[in-house]
């Protein structure tokens, strides 16, 4: 049995006797437990009475030696947490419940510790994206360039800075990526370290532009087929790539206050740029 019941036992007897006789009273106990939530107990009392110098006899409103009181009848009582005089903590369903234990006090949370700023920008450096732009040529990539004449390169759109900010905690991070050198390979001859390029316009190439004077044709089925042709020349033409290099950097504010660089970072655009020629012939003067 689970817990605590508390019984309240109660049993009356009604002892009638005569004062000429001598009584002996015998009260006897039983309990017995009917489940798990209570239990049943009983009494019983037997009177014997005889007169004075007749042992064993009964006399008038007497019992007999061994007859319960009113036939044998056993007083009993049933007992359970409903009829309980007293309210105890018992852990069982349908039963008084316990009172909740306290709870443990919380414990002050920790004070986070500031965010790496360096760790923090190279995070945000990954996820900064760098257009290189599309690569534009004068005469157009649709038109072939010409072999002992200027071609023309620039990036379009030209390549801007970038900047990226991100916070962690109480820190906050801006990292940005500029345009350094730009390296321009034409697919012939040399390459060119510059910038970006500028759009064509008549007369002398500026500083800034980006020109290159192919010496070999190269036009789509010449490779294999014409053994004049550069071996750089391919199916359609030759490859120009420019490849851009960004100088990455960050400043940070907040708790940690600082700045600093990151490591470099490359994009890259590509087209195909066919080539072909023009060709002189000696003619007579009067010409046939």
């Amino acid at each position: 049995m689970r817990g605590c019941v508390p019984i309240l036992l109660g049993t009356a007897v009604l002892l009638t006797a005569s004062a000429a006789y001598a009584t002996g009273y015998r009260i006897g106990f039983a309990s017995q437990q009917e489940g798990p939530s209570h239990a049943s107990v009983g009494a019983g009392v037997r009177v014997s009475a005889s007169a004075p110098g007749a042992p064993g006899n009964s006399g008038e409103g007497g019992s007999s030696p061994g007859e319960p009181l009113g036939g044998g009848e056993t007083a009993s009582k049933t007992t359970g947490a409903e009829s309980s005089p007293v309210n105890t903590c018992v852990v069982e369903p349908k039963r008084i419940p316990c009172a909740p234990q306290p709870e443990a006090p919380e414990k002050p949370a920790a004070a986070q510790p500031a965010a790496s700023p360096a760790v923090l920008a190279t995070t945000v450096a990954s996820r900064l994206e760098l257009p290189a732009g599309a690569i534009e040529a004068s005469p157009s990539k649709h038109t072939a360039g010409l072999t002992g004449a200027a071609s023309w390169f620039w990036l379009s759109p030209s390549p801007s800075p970038q900047s990226l900010s991100a916070s962690a905690g109480r820190e906050r991070v801006t990292v940005t990526a500029s345009v350094g050198a730009v390296r321009w390979n034409f697919g012939e001859g040399e390459p060119l370290v510059g910038g970006p390029g500028v759009a064509y316009r008549p007369g002398a190439p500026s500083p800034a532009a980006v020109v290159h004077i192919y010496q070999t044709r190269c036009l789509p089925g010449d490779q294999g087929h014409d053994p004049n042709v550069a071996s750089s020349c391919g199916p359609n033409g030759y490859e120009v790539q420019a490849v851009i290099e960004w100088r990455v950097s960050f400043q940070a504010s907040g708790p940690i206050t600082t700045g600093g660089s990151l490591p470099s970072r490359t994009t890259a655009a590509t087209v195909t740029y066919p080539v072909t020629e023009a060709r002189a012939f000696l003619t007579n003067a009067g010409g046939t």
